[in-house]
């Protein structure tokens, strides 16, 4: 199908629901029998999360526009072409559908040409919808019964920061001028965040959702030693499995400090219920005798506002990476500012994925600490696949696979161009 050759709508009756039996109950459309799946897929969540019904919708936005503007008929009546050319049309879609406005006539939920890994995301969600649709007896036949699955997003572990340039960033950090104590508070706020997430490795989501008293501790009966530990409860951990994270003591020091600023005791306590990241604003406070609005006082009563989104963490990730990249840049790096431009939270968990396998720590242990259901997802982040292959080859052809040659051989003796 030609983007050029757009199918108008045709005036094609929808589905009649009456004839086919199904388990959704009264549902009047294609829509509403999408929407009694998606309420089905909420409550499955072991968590009570809703990222995945919130990822599910903003595909289904695209899906529906293409529907209702381009083909001109709901999902019930797809054919096998139908969802060729839903694919086809994802991967250029015309420019008169990009970037408008909302609220204008002519709005789409296209905000941008959708990427591969975007194209895949959305046609595995069409592919479990139109599964969902026909196991409940509301369609018939399945479009995609028998099209390969998309290739699910890769894990593109090269979206990493050099722990080198990490350190460049808490020293620029460092370096601002702080001149009031609401920069000072913000400063150890977010060299708290940039060093939890280098040193623990968590999900934004993970750190935005948790409290001051995911900081435990933890006896060894062994050694008779007490650790401080970071506990990602199942409310918050991506699959609901709760974790827990050995807190480095450059992590401590960083929430000590960050604490302090706050007016907070220095360690919290068990059960403590403070949102872990906090604002120097203040927020609304209630008490018998009526509303507190003195800052000063709401200060006093630890009245502080939080960071509660993932978009909220990025947005002071991206701030402080900026301010480091500007620095850099004027040294005559351009490479290593334009990554840190481009640099996001998830980064910095890749950062501590890739530095504690390169210190040596064992491959099962960082999996765990990230919360990978599976080994081979942080095996990525080693190529350690790749180095099965070749150990097995060198054990029968010792001294066979080509090396590559350090700086010093190369200069010694042992090594004639001729």
């Amino acid at each position: 199908m030609k983007n050029d050759l757009i199918v108008q709508p045709n005036a094609l009756p929808t589905r009649s629901i009456e004839p086919t039996p199904h388990i959704l109950g009264a549902v009047v459309d294609d829509w509403h029998a999408i929407e009694v799946w998606l309420a089905t897929v909420a409550s499955n969540s072991r968590n009570g999360k809703t990222s995945t019904v919130a990822t599910y919708r903003f595909h289904l936005a695209k899906l529906r526009w293409f529907c209702d503007k381009v083909l001109g008929r709901p999902p019930s009546t797809w054919s096998m072409q139908d969802v060729e050319a839903f694919r086809d049309f994802l991967k250029e879609v015309p420019p008169r559908f990009l970037p408008v406005n909302k609220g204008e006539p002519n709005h789409t939920p296209f905000k941008s040409q959708p990427s591969a890994s975007s194209q895949s995301d959305i046609m595995r969600f069409t592919k479990a919808m139109f599964g969902a649709l026909q196991a409940s007896g509301y369609l018939q036949r399945n479009p995609m019964a028998i099209t390969k699955a998309p290739a699910a997003r890769r894990l593109n572990v090269s979206r990493a920061i050099h722990l080198d340039v990490y350190d460049t960033i808490l020293h620029v950090m460092d370096e601002q001028d702080r001149a009031c104590l609401t920069d000072r508070r913000r400063h150890l706020r977010d060299r708290f965040i940039l060093v939890c997430l280098r040193e623990a490795g968590l999900r934004a989501t993970e750190i935005v959702g948790a409290k001051m008293g995911a900081f435990t501790q933890l006896a060894d009966p062994a050694n008779r030693k007490t650790y401080w530990v970071f506990t990602v409860s199942g409310e918050n951990a991506k699959g609901g499995k709760e974790r827990p994270v050995p807190v480095t003591s450059l992590l401590m020091d960083a929430l000590i400090a960050y604490r302090l600023s706050f007016a907070l005791p220095p360690y919290p306590s068990h059960g403590d219920s403070t949102p872990l990241l906090l604002s120097p604003r203040t927020k609304k406070i209630e008490l018998k005798g009526g509303a507190i609005t003195r800052a000063a006082d709401k200060r006093f009563f630890g009245a502080w506002a939080s960071v509660t989104t993932r978009q909220g963490l990025n947005k002071i990730i991206k701030a402080r990476l900026s301010d480091a990249a500007a620095v850099i840049e004027a040294r005559g790096d351009g490479a290593t500012a334009d990554r840190l431009r481009e640099a996001s939270a998830h980064w910095l968990r890749h950062t501590f994925a890739t530095a504690a396998l390169l210190k040596g720590q064992d491959i099962r242990t960082v999996a765990s600490m990230l919360g990978h259901s599976s080994v081979e997802t942080t095996m990525n982040y080693t190529r350690q696949g790749a180095l099965d292959v070749v150990r097995a080859s060198e054990k029968v052809n010792f001294g066979g696979i080509a090396q590559v040659q350090s700086p010093a051989f190369l200069d010694g003796k042992e090594f004639d161009p001729k």
